[in-house]
């Protein structure tokens, strides 16, 4: 356990929330099918009768919501739709007259895309300080005022999605955890899912923020010189990574501890790397040590890979990994699959000791592929299954 975990637990990290029921059966639901009414009935009454239990709901995608929000600026995606509609509401009520589970899905760090426009109001328009900066912009960004950061970062971007958040900038830790609490006052969502809460590599966090946070100024004054905060990194490489993990660490913990507080038995998970060196070395993100100190009460690894055998390696691993009473939900990437290979990892999650699986997406499940889960892998109860709706309704 790392140090910052122990800490908390000495300051009395609450107890992880109420168990995820017996079996997941969850579908990740993405934007794209809050867009309409007519798009989120659709959505919920598929799910529903290929025999889910529990959707993954995507209401912050890029730092907007698909909620009503007095923080976030509303997706510039429902524009054509009248003020009244409320996506997350109307999926909420539909959801339950069919006795599925809403986890709110929400990407936390990664806010905007690199092209088109912003909504009114949005974090990286009226925060570009509050960004992460990749190392070949540093040297710039250090020298240059934020509002210069968007296109310096974007320039040096690489294969990166997009501008995230930077843990480090203060203001940030404070907005995300006030998005989460206003979020889970207003709706009554089974669980809180984090998604991109990690680092997007190893190029990332050189943000002027970051560089300071993790040294003393040495120069006279209490003033950085350039030269000291990016030689930082470079001359003590390990004592950064630990540096990145424990900021990233510390907003897992605020995030999870304020949704407690809003909704007592709420089930706090995240989506994460499958690879724990990969996950904990390059994108900092501790999985392992979030699980053993509480601060999440299941974890979905992002399994997508088509290679079957690699898959059931990963979720018995993990499993492995986190010893008995964890919970993982196998993340499958049925948008790289055949109706008959999504049917397989299922089968395989079971077989390996998963409490259930989590598909991504619904934008990958066509008619034949919903008609297949029903029949070969979530077989209804009457047929001999475990039961369509095994998984129930987390209590509150």
């Amino acid at each position: 356990m790392t140090p910052l975990l122990a800490l908390l637990a000495l300051a009395g990290l609450p107890a992880a929330g109420v168990a995820p029921a017996p079996e997941m059966r969850g579908l990740w639901v993405v934007r794209t099918a809050l867009v309409s009414p007519e798009a989120v009935d659709t959505v919920v009454d598929q799910a529903q009768s290929a025999g889910f239990n529990a959707l993954f709901v995507q209401v912050r995608g890029r730092g907007d919501a698909f909620y009503k929000s007095r923080i976030v600026p509303r997706s510039l995606l429902l524009e054509r739709q009248p003020a009244s509609f409320d996506p997350l509401d109307r999926l909420l009520r539909r959801a339950r007259s069919r006795g599925l589970q809403v986890h709110a899905w929400l990407n936390v760090l990664l806010v905007a895309g690199f092209v088109g426009p912003l909504p009114k109001g949005h974090a990286a328009t009226l925060h570009p300080e509050w960004l992460m900066v990749p190392h070949g912009a540093a040297a710039a960004a250090v020298a240059a005022r934020p509002a210069a950061w968007p296109d310096l970062i974007r320039d040096n971007s690489g294969d990166i999605e997009g501008y995230y958040l930077s843990p480090s900038a203060p203001g940030v830790p404070a907005h995300l955890e006030q998005v989460v609490r206003e979020l889970l006052r207003a709706y009554p969502v089974d669980g809180l899912h984090l998604d991109f809460i990690r680092y997007p590599g190893l190029d990332y966090d050189y943000s002027q923020t970051a560089l300071a946070g993790f040294r003393t100024p040495t120069s006279s004054g209490g003033v950085f010189r350039i030269a000291e905060l990016l030689a930082g990194p470079a001359n003590d490489p390990e004592d950064w990574s630990e540096y990145l993990r424990n900021r990233l660490t510390a907003l897992t913990e605020r995030l999870s501890r304020a949704a407690r507080i809003e909704r007592k038995e709420i089930v706090v998970s995240a989506a994460v790397v499958p690879d724990e060196a990969q996950a904990v070395y390059e994108r900092f993100q501790d999985w392992p040590a979030w699980m053993a100190g509480g601060l999440l009460d299941s974890v979905c690894p992002m399994a997508y890979t088509p290679d079957a055998r690699l898959f059931r390696q990963q979720i018995a691993q993990m499993r492995t990994r986190l010893g008995p009473g964890k919970t993982v939900w196998a993340g499958v990437g049925a948008y790289r699959l055949s109706p008959a290979a999504v049917v397989d990892r299922i089968l395989a999650a079971r077989e390996s000791g998963a409490s259930g699986v989590v598909l991504f997406s619904h934008e990958s499940l066509d008619l034949e592929a919903l008609a297949r889960l029903r029949t070969d892998a979530f077989v209804p109860a009457a047929a001999g299954g475990a039961g369509e709706g095994s998984a129930g309704r987390a209590p509150r």
